[in-house]
């Protein structure tokens, strides 16, 4: 079995050496490299090919046999010979080969870690990064690389715009005006003290996009799943959130989902209001969350249907997949690493954040980029800063919660214009709304 497979390796390395001979323009599209042959001999007539096509030339059969050995000339025609029969068939030829290559490269991965987990003196920040690494390496050796030229494409993206918009709208007109909305592997932080409204703004967010038809995933760290769902209710039935969530329901209200007015209890109303929640916003509470686990989370719920944006609450408690000493050295990868992944699925994120204590010292309590809790690195990964800032009104008692008046302030826009947006907060409604 050994030798057979030997010997269907050599073919299909001699194949593709054919067919890049055969259909030189297939080239630039293969990204091949000398580590995915075997063969010592294909290894060295891949560098004459790669050779002559750095000079500038068209590699053929009599280009690469110049200057070699007799035995290697026949390994060349044998190649020739071997080429596929069309330019199609040689890009699956490659793949073929490429996947050959990446199961060898994890099984010796699989291999080194296995060995080394055995040895206690081993490190197991170190394995992770080894594992990752390695799997990071195989996955660019079976991705397509694509570099695009605005000129090639300007008629693609008009009728591309014109068919969507490029914003997922929020729910708030007045912050669509200063951001336009949540754009595709854009990158969001809410920034605000604790106990400001960071959760109210980011899961009142995440539930419009769902109702209006939006997959949506809510990641949550401090807060259980039963106290979201408190919120959610609190919301869309206008109920009190501490009557929810403490169970004093026997009382009656107006009921207006179904167009018309009508007295009914509110716990007939909480009990009927699986409609009006619907399934398009789907709720991980957990206490443990890496990046490598947001990204498992998204994979299970995009077998259903794909997921439109996700939400994270907050940042800051998030872990690593790689072990960090220090904090901010661990938050900033854990910023990058959400950033890259937007890009990279092509969704928003949007991520809550917290905010240092310094700004309660400032006279105006207007928060700045500077503020931002632990890292650096979150203000120069975002697309976007939204900073919460909150203000009394002359009539409220400012030793009893936060102001009504609840300002979003656009402290950094990549795609736009900064600014401040002004709301009403409820907060026994769990939300913001303007007024």
């Amino acid at each position: 079995m050994g030798l057979l497979m030997t010997n269907a390796r050599l073919q299909l390395e001699n194949a593709v050496l054919g067919g890049v001979l055969r259909y030189p323009k297939v080239w630039d599209d293969l990204q091949l490299v000398a580590d995915y042959f075997d063969d010592a001999l294909n290894r060295l007539i891949f560098g004459r090919i790669r050779e002559i096509r750095d000079s500038g030339a068209i590699p053929d059969v009599m280009l690469v046999n110049a200057g070699l050995k007799s035995d290697q000339i026949v390994r060349v025609f044998e190649c020739d010979g071997l080429a596929p029969f069309s330019s199609d068939a040689v890009v699956w030829h490659v793949n073929q080969l490429k996947a050959m290559w990446a199961k060898r490269k994890l099984e010796i991965a699989g291999a080194t870690l296995l060995e080394s987990a055995s040895d206690p003196s081993s490190d197991v920040g170190d394995l992770t990064a080894y594992a990752l690494a390695e799997v990071d390496r195989v996955s660019a050796s079976q991705a397509q690389l694509q570099i695009s030229y605005p000129g090639d494409y300007l008629a693609d993206y008009v009728d591309e715009m014109a068919s969507r918009p490029p914003f997922m709208a929020t729910c708030w007109k007045r912050l669509n005006k200063l951001i336009g909305g949540f754009r595709n592997g854009g990158f969001y932080v809410v920034a605000g003290r604790p106990g400001q409204g960071k959760t109210i703004v980011a899961l009142q967010s995440a539930f419009a996009l769902a109702r209006a038809g939006k997959h949506v995933l809510y990641f949550s760290l401090e807060m259980p799943a039963l106290q979201l769902q408190h919120r959610l209710l609190a919301q869309v039935l206008e109920i009190d959130y501490s009557k929810i969530a403490n169970d004093d329901l026997d009382f009656e209200i107006t009921d207006t989902s179904g167009g018309s007015l009508r007295e009914v209890w509110a716990r007939d109303l909480v009990k009927s209001a699986s409609g009006l929640l619907g399934n398009n916003l789907g709720v991980i509470s957990s206490g443990r969350l890496t990046p490598n686990m947001v990204r498992a989370y998204i994979s299970a719920a995009s077998k259903a249907r794909p997921v439109d944006a996700v939400f994270i609450d907050y940042l800051g408690l998030m872990s690593d997949d790689v072990a960090h000493k220090d904090k901010t050295e661990r938050v900033g990868a854990i910023s990058g690493a959400l950033k890259q992944m937007a890009l990279e699925l092509d969704i928003p994120f949007i991520t809550a954040v917290q905010l240092n204590r310094e700004v309660e010292n400032r006279a105006n309590d207007k928060p700045q980029l500077s503020d931002l809790r632990d890292s650096g690195s979150i203000e120069q990964d975002a697309d976007v800063v939204l900073m919460i800032k909150r203000k009394h009104r002359p009539e409220e008692n400012k030793d009893v919660g936060n102001g009504l008046d609840f300002f979003l302030v656009v402290a950094k826009n990549r795609h736009g214009q900064t600014g401040a947006a002004k709301f009403t907060a409820q907060d026994n409604l769990s939300r913001i709304v303007e007024h």
